[in-house]
């Protein structure tokens, strides 16, 4: 990052405008990341009025060289593409059309570069179709087709890719992530508010399809293990099996949270007296029994309710090492919850004053 604020700190004054909107503002493609800039390299002289922008396109990285003109800074800039067959034969009417914000260059508007760079990477995409489409006998073709056929996927969703005997799909799956923000308080720079899950497939090797996930989805999910897709399945079947999974996987997630803080809400209002503190996940309560008073430690983690909560005791009186004598017990029972509770404490008690334990029966707040 301090890299590419550097590089535009080096661009011209005139021109700095335009490429601090795009480094700053512009997100492309399916995975909406910022646009990476690089240096031209072996290009001294034209350090203030060139670059090159590293774009975002299914699993590659598009290197595209904008170039100004100091002479005349108000003219739009010239572009170098890395694919020269990409608007070879494109003429006058159709750039026009095609890319206004190019053709209409407005100097006075900092945005301007990023309506060009938006326009020309909708035609490249464009460009990629056509280039699979030219090969119509194909499987990747076949698929593409098909896949759009279905009602979950459009256009929109699919980045194309064509190089060689490989063809790249990048394909955004439907997710309901609308109730995650509600689990997981991120701050904005650990989750920028957008969730996405792609799905890269490749051909003629179908088989190694790879699952992407944004930061906050992947840390909400975990590890996914994808369903085998066998050689002679189609994508039309197998994205909207990958998207249920992903769906399912997050309404279970979205119930657990339900059931742990009923759970949290029953132990709250039963022993209302004895709340040290308390949030989503955790509570801490004081309790005393004969004449032993210790705080109950309830943290309950991201598997629940598949792995109980873990129990900590923590004796008020005793210290080891400069810190509260504390007891964790990993493996607590859902029923008979108070009883073994008891049982652990009289136990703790018991340790803490280098005594041979006897359960008893009640817990008093």
């Amino acid at each position: 990052m301090m890299d590419n604020l550097g590089i535009v700190g080096e661009i011209s004054p005139v021109f700095r405008p335009y490429i601090q909107t795009i480094y700053q503002d512009l997100k492309i493609g399916l995975c909406k990341t910022k646009i990476d800039l690089e240096r031209i390299t072996g290009n001294s002289d034209g350090v203030e009025s060139q670059l090159r922008l590293v774009l975002p396109y299914c699993s590659k990285k598009l290197k595209w060289e904008i170039i100004f003109d100091p002479s005349t800074p108000w003219f739009a800039p010239d572009f170098r593409f890395d694919d020269d067959s990409f608007l070879a034969t494109a003429d006058e009417e159709f750039l026009n059309k095609k890319v206004p914000s190019l053709c209409q260059w407005n100097s006075s508007d900092p945005k301007a570069l990023c309506g060009a760079i938006s326009e020309l990477i909708n035609l490249y995409k464009i460009h990629q179709v056509k280039k699979l489409n030219e090969d119509d006998s194909s499987r990747a073709s076949f698929e593409y087709s098909a896949l759009l056929g279905n009602a979950l996927t459009t256009e929109e969703d699919v980045e194309v890719w064509v190089g060689g005997h490989i063809v790249e799909f990048l394909i955004k799956l439907k997710i309901n992530t609308s109730s995650l923000p509600e689990l997981y308080n991120e701050s904005p720079e650990i989750n920028p508010g957008i969730d996405t899950a792609l799905l890269l497939v490749r051909y003629p090797n179908s088989t190694n399809a790879e699952l992407i996930l944004s930061p906050f989805l992947s840390n909400v999910l975990g590890n996914i293990t994808l369903p085998l897709m066998h050689q002679s399945g189609v994508l039309m079947d197998y994205v909207p099996m990958v998207t249920d999974l992903l769906n399912n996987k997050i309404q279970d997630i979205i119930n657990n949270d339900r059931v742990k803080r009923e759970l949290l809400a029953q132990l709250i209002i039963k022993y209302e007296g004895a709340i040290l503190e308390h949030d989503a996940s955790s509570a801490a309560l004081l309790f005393q029994m004969n004449d032993f008073h210790w705080i109950l430690q309830i943290d309950i983690g991201a598997n629940f309710p598949e792995k109980p909560p873990v129990l900590t005791l923590r004796s008020v009186y005793h210290i080891s090492k400069g810190k509260p004598k504390v007891k964790v017990l990993q493996n607590c029972p859902y029923n008979n919850f108070e009883a073994y509770i008891e049982q652990q404490v009289e136990i703790f008690k018991n340790e803490c004053k280098g005594t041979a334990s006897q359960p008893v029966l009640n817990i008093d707040k």
